[in-house]
């Protein structure tokens, strides 16, 4: 699992805010580039996958709700299908219903921002 990635989706998710793929690869020097290939979409996916499911086998929220996509602001399908595959439901119906990335964000928000949760679950 990438911590670097991971330690700074926490930093976002404590300032209550989202950030794109391209800024994610961009702040934690991946030299991905989204909008040049296949490849960094890719990885970029994989990372974020590993650490979704991490956060959820440890019962929190999937931070990498907080990355986005640049232009339209949702999260990319990737997100809802390992979501499917985490069980949350299917992947389709996930995405078109805008409370379950809503709630998976606000979720992210309320327990990053709790001092407890984050001096306890922070990567050192």
């Amino acid at each position: 699992m990438n911590e670097r990635v991971r330690t700074y989706l926490v930093e976002i998710a404590r300032s209550g805010k989202t950030i794109t793929y391209q800024e994610l690869s961009d702040q934690c020097k991946l030299g991905l580039v989204m909008r040049e290939s296949e490849y960094a979409r890719a990885e970029i996916g994989r990372i974020l996958g590993e650490i979704s499911v991490y956060e959820h086998e440890n019962g929190r929220p999937l931070i990498s709700s907080l990355v986005i996509s640049k232009g339209d602001n949702y999260q990319g399908d990737g997100f809802y299908k390992l979501s499917e595959e985490l069980g949350f439901g299917n992947w389709k119906k996930l995405k078109a219903d805008i409370s379950f990335e809503i709630g998976q964000m606000n979720a992210c928000y309320d327990f990053w921002k709790d001092n407890t949760n984050y001096s306890k679950y922070k990567l050192k």
